[in-house]
């Protein structure tokens, strides 16, 4: 989907002030998508409202219900285990009526989504932190009531924070199993890398920002040259080299393996907590 410079809403609000609030705000902002002042934010905290005001200009009120009145587009942005308290039948009925809602939280379904915001188009979605530094990866799953529009207006606001695709709902577990929560995965990463830095005699601070750019470079090579990771590898790989030698003790350890139990057991443990 082509990059818009401008949004169909004119107003935006978000329910939640958080991190990921924080940097789509930051995004919308940087990408010219909308003035400061045509955003608002309810956060439960004086104090975040304060800083979400003085850093980036934009609304912000400890009154949710005030905060959405005039938006065209509403972001969900609290914790999942929140939302009953936060998005009351007060709040919906707050909502200008052609408003549309969009969440960020990830484990909440769009059935879910439409007890919560009724008679709303909705769109779920799912980010990762990497959001807040321009990085971040969001799959986007749309109700039958978003029109081209909507479509267009979300794929904007997160274009401006990363990539997106949009997916059927039935995708989403195992994209946040991947995207969602390979973030997590990447720190071990680095954070096992790096120590094996240190053992091998670097100062610490280098090991981390060799592993770390190592890896963030790897990613960015794999996403812009459009090749297969495995093309890749071979690319780095000579025969009898130093390379293979290492992917040779990762394998015999079981890394690859790893990543696939440890997918399984994000989708595991996704299916105990909705109770399936």
């Amino acid at each position: 989907m082509e990059k818009i410079k401008a949004l169909s809403v004119k107003k935006l609000a978000f329910v939640g002030g958080g991190a990921m609030a924080e940097a789509i705000i930051k995004g919308v902002l940087a990408g010219g998508l909308l003035p400061a002042d045509a955003i608002s934010v309810g956060n439960r905290t004086q104090k975040r409202c304060d800083y979400l005001h003085d850093t980036y200009g934009v609304r912000a009120t400890t009154d949710n219900l005030a905060a959405v009145a005039e938006a065209d587009l509403v972001i969900f942005a609290v914790k999942p285990q929140v939302a009953p308290v936060a998005l009351t039948p007060e709040l919906a009925a707050a909502m200008k009526k052609d408003a549309w809602a969009l969440s960020i939280m990830g484990s909440v379904t769009l059935e879910q989504l439409h007890r919560y915001a009724p008679g709303f188009p909705v769109i779920r979605t799912m980010p990762n932190t990497p959001l807040a530094v321009g990085a971040g990866m969001t799959a986007l799953c749309c109700d039958e009531r978003v029109t081209e529009a909507m479509k267009r207006d979300a794929a904007a606001i997160f274009g401006c924070c990363g990539e997106t695709e949009f997916v059927g709902e039935s995708a989403i577990e195992a994209i946040t199993a991947i995207s969602g929560c390979g973030p997590g995965y990447c720190f071990v990463i680095i954070d096992a890398l790096a120590d094996a830095g240190v053992r091998a005699g670097l100062p610490r601070a280098l090991a981390i920002k060799l592993a770390a750019q190592t890896l963030a470079g790897s990613g960015k090579l794999c996403v812009e040259s459009g090749l297969h990771p495995a093309q890749l590898r071979d690319q780095v790989t000579s025969p009898g080299g130093t390379t293979i030698a290492g992917i040779h003790a990762l394998e015999n350890h079981g890394v690859r393996g790893a990543f696939y139990d440890a997918v399984q057991a994000v989708l595991q443990r996704s299916r105990e907590l909705q109770g399936k």
